[in-house]
């Protein structure tokens, strides 16, 4: 598929410092109610409302956050397409669908910016015992599960023209 030619791209991420904030850590947030059906493989003949129950997520608002992308070990650019997507004059050269959005559809985006990053951020780090879990693809071959990893996400550190080497997530099937 399309999105397949992007796989083995690595991107990096940090939690912008919001100097505004005296406690900055404790953004708002807000809370999110959806349905969540938990039927366990073996129960064919289950009761699809009996095990159907509330689900609540919170998603935290107003954060910053520099993201870098190395897309040097794949044939596509990723790069080029982002580039292409901020520019007014070939926006249109680029094909998407739906708003943009950082991973489920109710985590939009309100504004992105290509900038040099400066200050300080919080790192999120690939981790094996991290606490925070994340998907960093859908694999549609098998059955459109996502392929999740656990991360940290360390205390403030100066933000440079490259992230840490040990913050880079591959992007990608495993």
């Amino acid at each position: 598929s399309d999105r397949d030619r992007h796989a083995g791209v690595r991107i990096a991420l940090a939690l912008a410092e919001n100097p505004c904030d005296e406690v900055w850590q404790r953004r708002e947030k807000a809370r999110i109610l959806r349905k969540f059906r938990r039927i366990a493989q073996t129960k064919r003949s289950a009761d699809l409302l009996a095990d159907r129950r509330p689900d609540y997520q919170e998603v935290l608002l107003g954060l910053q956050f520099w993201l870098w992308v190395d897309d040097a070990r794949v044939e596509h650019p990723l790069t080029d397409a982002v580039r292409a997507a901020l520019d007014p004059d070939r926006r249109g050269d680029v094909v998407r669908h739906g708003a943009l959005c950082l991973g489920e559809s109710s985590h939009m985006v309100n504004d992105i910016r290509i900038r040099s990053p400066r200050g300080r951020a919080q790192f999120v780090a690939p981790c094996e015992r991290g606490f925070l879990t994340m998907p960093v693809w859908t694999d549609y071959r098998l059955g459109g599960r996502p392929v999740v990893q656990s991360f940290e996400i360390r205390g403030l550190e100066s933000v440079g023209a490259e992230p840490p080497q040990d913050c880079w997530i591959a992007v990608g099937p495993r």
